[in-house]
């Protein structure tokens, strides 16, 4: 079992029925070529997660049909990396 493909949103959406637009529509449309009856998820980057399907597809973006909301507690332990600053191109390397 894959999971859907999940497109990032500025907010969840609030009622049963939304559109993807913008460049993210236009991805998932176009590139992705998402057709009517297909499962997608959107995130607001923040744990929240719309668990929705495609109802319309067009070149501007998707129609979609919010199925459920949830939000997802953060991971724990919680994991942080910190680096010094580094000389010359050394942080360069280190972002490699």
């Amino acid at each position: 079992m894959t999971t859907p493909p999940l497109f990032l949103v500025e907010a969840l959406p609030t009622g049963g029925a939304t559109e993807l637009g913008g460049a993210e529509g236009h991805h998932a449309a176009t590139v992705r070529r998402l057709r009517r009856g297909e499962a997608v998820w959107l995130s607001d980057g923040y744990g929240g997660i719309a668990e929705c399907t495609v109802t319309a597809a067009g070149p501007g973006g998707l129609r979609l049909d919010v199925l459920r909301t949830r939000r997802l507690d953060p991971p724990r332990p919680r994991f942080v990396l910190v680096q010094a600053l580094a000389k010359g191109d050394r942080g360069e390397l280190a972002v490699e």
